[in-house]
């Protein structure tokens, strides 16, 4: 159950000021007692408070990374405070403004579910790879540009907040990790199966790892370079130059050449200065701080399914089409009849009403009370599965009325049929792929991640003399 609210808890009474300025959600979470081995496991209640970008599922995956804290601002403020401690001791921050500044923009992403500390920071662990996972849907905007000035700002931000996160190794391996990569495509309205959605992907990414150089390099030319730095320089520099033939034609101009831009400054800055740390991006898998953010496709995969079902009032589920297709639909400018006609035929009405009244009166006869079946609609999977809940004795009708009921209520799932949509949305909103598209999309972001790491021999191709001018930068959503 998810309500209005604001931060508060124990420890809340510094920190509410710090995230005033964010409109929060209460969540009641089911949370799972502490029992013994063998002892009956109950459930019971627990109350969070996140900022309101957030869902019920979040607010679960919230419970898991901190089962102590009642406010996303008690759990991270005590390691951002930390951070600012040892950014000052150590020289990472010039000084309190820079690390009061470098606070509130992590806050700020944290706000806004645009990016997040992984699990193994949230109570400061320090393991071999500090990472920081990066919402890239969230920077698609609504006219189905990448806000590539936010979406460069935010990684320079979690490159110093991983630099804080040390002890580092003699390669001081860090990672940015760009989530919702297939759902970002989505929401542009991008196939991820054709050769324009790959070469975007790669564009991304070469935008990710070039602002993600440049930083590294800034943090070195005033910290000094990473140990592992003099004996990797030459296979560095020369993987950073065989990026630029490494993007290839299809992207969106102006991404495309953002992303060469950003290259190019990289890869001059870490002539100059060299790297502080190593890798810099990386993709990742399913996890909590994932559903934390409401990812809806990980790693270099495809969006698995164009439909959701998220926890809402009385702790109904309820079924949704997922944000990037609801974004992509919405930027085409259907008339409002006809965009919820086209969200409907993907992820149905949740309700008989507007159903043809010969399809209800055939329910009556087959001994299902529609008043009763309707309750359960909205977060079933199926039709037999709303009937199941709401008569577990009566039997499935079958027949092309009730399939009929079904796309009703139920939806397809799919857009392929869906009405109002052009070919090239359908195309974008396709869910899965084919291995060979799999394989294809991880091939062509590959060369982006893991930089300086791996025993590298690949040959260097040369560089254009000139990348690309910049164009505008799209302006944050």
């Amino acid at each position: 159950m998810a309500r209005p609210g604001g931060p508060s808890g124990r420890q809340s009474g510094h920190h509410a000021e710090l995230w005033a300025g964010f409109a929060w959600t209460r969540h009641e979470v089911a949370v799972e007692d502490a029992a013994e081995d063998g002892a009956q496991r109950t459930m019971f209640p627990r109350i969070v408070s996140l900022p309101a970008a957030y869902g019920h599922a979040g607010a679960e995956a919230f419970v898991s990374l901190a089962p102590g804290a009642a406010t996303l601002a008690d759990a991270v403020e005590p390691l951002l405070r930390s951070w600012r401690r040892a950014g000052l001791a150590r020289g990472v921050l010039p000084g309190p403004e820079e690390a009061e500044g470098l606070l509130d923009a992590l806050r700020l992403q944290l706000a806004t579910a645009r990016g997040a500390p992984d699990a193994a920071l949230w109570h400061g662990v320090r393991g071999a790879e500090p990472r920081w996972v990066i919402d890239l849907a969230a920077f698609v905007e609504p006219s189905q540009d990448v806000a590539t000035a936010a979406l460069a700002r935010a990684v320079a931000q979690a490159m110093t907040a991983l630099e804080l996160a040390g002890p580092h190794g003699p390669a001081r391996a860090v990672a940015v990790v760009p989530v919702n990569l297939a759902a970002a495509l989505m929401a542009a309205g991008l196939p991820y199966a054709e050769p324009e959605g790959r070469a975007t992907a790669a564009a991304i990414l070469g935008l990710v790892l070039g602002t993600a150089v440049e930083a590294s390099a800034s943090l070195a030319r005033r910290l000094s370079p990473c140990p592992a730095w003099v004996e990797r320089r030459g296979s560095v520099l020369a993987a950073l130059e065989s990026l630029f033939d490494r993007i290839p034609p299809g992207a969106p101009a102006p991404l495309a050449a953002e992303a060469a831009a950003a290259l190019d400054r990289g890869l001059a800055a870490a002539r100059r200065h060299g790297l502080r740390q190593l890798g810099l991006v990386a993709l990742g898998g399913p996890g909590p701080v994932e559903r934390l953010l409401g990812a809806d496709s990980v790693g270099a995969e495809p969006v698995p399914s164009l439909v959701r079902h998220e926890e809402g009032e009385a702790r109904r589920l309820i079924r949704s089409l997922i944000r990037p297709a609801q974004r992509a639909i919405a930027a085409l400018g259907l008339p409002p009849g006809e965009e919820r006609a086209a969200v409907a035929a993907i992820a149905g009405h949740g309700t008989l009403a507007g159903a043809p009244q010969q399809a209800l009166e055939a329910l009556v006869a087959a001994g299902i009370d529609p008043v009763a079946l309707d309750r359960h609609l909205a977060g079933s999977v199926s039709l037999a599965h709303a009937v199941a809940l709401a008569d577990p004795d009566s039997p499935f009708p079958e027949g092309p009325i009730f399939d009929a009921l079904e796309r009703h209520a139920i939806g397809t799932g799919l857009a392929e049929d869906a009405p109002h949509l052009p070919d090239a949305v359908r195309k974008a909103l396709a869910t899965g792929a084919s291995p060979a598209a799999r394989a294809a999309m991880a091939q062509a972001v590959a060369p982006f991640l893991g930089l300086g790491l791996a025993d590298s021999t690949r040959i260097a191709r040369r560089r254009p003399a000139r990348a690309p001018a910049p164009q505008k930068l799209a302006a944050a959503s």
